[in-house]
């Protein structure tokens, strides 16, 4: 990932780290998922799936994750 971008999110299961992204870009919050799962494995030993955005909107992402953490 480039240097200018900051990991706000980390989850095993890559259908949530989709939901977070697209709430992030409903937000206008500029995201990327990253998906490290095995996909030869993936079924047996999950991989992480991880969400970065640019580093002068992180704080606002965490913020958004953090406040939507119950409903999500």
């Amino acid at each position: 990932m480039e240097k200018d971008w900051e990991k706000v999110f980390e989850t095993k299961n890559p259908v949530f780290a989709e939901i977070i992204k697209a709430m992030l870009l409903n937000q206008e919050i500029p995201a990327v998922l990253i998906n490290k799962t095995d996909s030869s494995i993936g079924v047996l030993l999950p991989g992480r799936a991880e969400i970065y955005v640019p580093l002068e909107y992180a704080a606002d992402a965490i913020n958004l994750i953090e406040s939507n953490e119950k409903e999500l």
